[in-house]
């Protein structure tokens, strides 16, 4: 009778395993797969003077431009345009944050993506 119980048990526990882990790596997987691609797609546009970056931790893709904030603002559409294109996933609160390269790498803008 133990050995059942135990046997039950474990395959209960097994099977939480196999439903709730993809369940819960889906969804940040999809997140840093889209913010990795965003990068891509970003590094080809001319406007970025370093190659982009991401980080999962504070929810960022990085961007540094040679311009000004307004320059910022209106790479903001551009960035919306991509990720709609593409049919990006972000987890709520990810940004791509614009710096400029000029004079002191100090952020000029954020872009939220949705």
């Amino acid at each position: 009778m133990a050995v059942r119980n135990r046997f039950i048990t474990g395959a209960f526990f097994l099977l939480m395993a196999m439903i709730v882990q993809p369940a819960y790596s889906s969804g940040g997987d999809e997140t840093e797969e889209s913010a990795s691609l965003l990068c891509k797609l970003l590094d080809g546009m001319d406007a970025l003077t370093q190659a982009s970056e991401f980080s999962v931790e504070h929810r960022t893709v990085n961007i540094v431009i040679d311009g000004s904030s307004e320059d910022a603002r209106n790479l903001c559409p551009e960035i919306s345009a991509m990720v709609e294109e593409q049919a990006l996933v972000f987890s709520e609160g990810w940004v791509v944050e614009i710096v400029s390269s000029k004079p002191d790498y100090q952020v000029i803008g954020t872009c939220p993506l949705l």
